[in-house]
């Protein structure tokens, strides 16, 4: 197999600093969209999904569909989303545990109900994650046109 070294890939001459739990929760809060994984007994899928951090819990709203049901079997889910920050990229992951908001103050006090999507489906489905655990990283990286290959 040949592959191309990505520009964003990590390599050992790169210094990773480990973020604390403040600049994870910073830094999570500056983006609208993530990624939410969830699992089944196939194994994990990803959903992209816009999101809002308030009190350092996580809501975002869904359209009926398997994300929902697979939520419902197992709410045990990973969230994780990344950006650039003066010349630094950084990733955010977040493991908690996804429930259905079913009070109607829980939902407008939260602002989920408000939060903008980017598809025409109506999402009325609201959710909040609760975190277990937030870790981060940020790096420098500078582009490596390297080529390797794999022969295996």
């Amino acid at each position: 197999m040949n592959w191309t070294t990505r520009p964003h890939e990590i390599h050992a001459e790169d210094v990773v600093e480990t973020l604390d739990p403040e600049e994870c929760w910073r830094l999570l809060a500056t983006t609208e969209l993530g990624r939410l994984a969830v699992s089944d007994d196939q194994g994990a899928d990803i959903f992209p999904i816009n999101h809002l951090v308030t009190d350092r819990l996580v809501y975002f709203r869904s359209a009926p569909g398997t994300k929902i049901v697979r939520l419902t079997e197992r709410p045990g889910v990973a969230f994780e989303t990344d950006g650039t920050e003066n010349r630094q990229r950084w990733s955010v992951v977040l493991r908690g545990t996804a429930r259905r908001l079913s009070i109607d103050t829980d939902i407008q006090t939260s602002g989920v109900d408000e939060l903008h999507t980017f598809t025409r489906s109506t999402k009325w489905n609201y959710f909040v994650i609760t975190p277990v655990t937030i870790t981060g990283v940020r790096f420098t990286t500078q582009p490596d046109h390297r080529t390797r290959k794999d022969h295996s």
